[in-house]
């Protein structure tokens, strides 16, 4: 019952996450485009824009970064993972590789949430917090971790690669 649970609550964040991802790049072409067609033709402001864009091109990248992580979609050299596949070298070198990964993405997430903390400023024109720009930074890293160590728990497990 539990279990049935939490993959109906993963699947809806994982839900939610993608259409986040897409919302932001839909919004971002949109804005860009009308920021081109303002500078050839004045007849509204668009100087708030910008920081819009730099905050949906923030979310965008970091959110669409988590869903990839998740799916293992992402971009990976695996020229020696594929060679050393379905044997006990590979599997040690995938876990290697994960610690490595968490290692590299609980400091990226400490660092963001810092960076999130000391953030003081507001934007210039909308008067919005600027760490709303920098949130996402600790939330895709915590959430990229938790990735990392569902694949340490299956490499661990048994399983000699997460890749297929």
């Amino acid at each position: 019952m539990v279990g049935a649970i939490a993959k109906k609550m993963e699947v809806s964040f994982v839900l939610s996450l993608r259409w986040a991802t897409v919302g932001c790049f839909v919004g971002l072409f949109f804005l860009i485009g009308a920021g081109i067609f303002a500078r050839f033709i004045p007849f509204f402001s668009m100087g708030w824009a910008d920081e819009v864009i730099e905050w949906a091109f923030a979310w965008m990248v970091f959110l669409g970064a988590l869903v990839l992580w998740r799916e293992r979609t992402h971009f990976r050299v695996d020229l020696i993972p594929k060679w050393l596949n379905g044997c006990r070298t590979g599997q040690i070198l995938e876990i290697f590789l994960s610690l490595l990964s968490l290692l590299f993405f609980l400091l990226f997430t400490y660092e963001g949430g810092v960076l999130t903390m000391r953030t003081t400023d507001y934007s210039p024109i909308l008067d919005l917090p600027k760490a709303l720009w920098y949130v996402v930074l600790p939330i895709s890293g915590a959430a990229i971790s938790g990735y990392t160590v569902r694949d340490l728990w299956l490499l661990f497990r048994g399983r000699t690669s997460l890749w297929k």
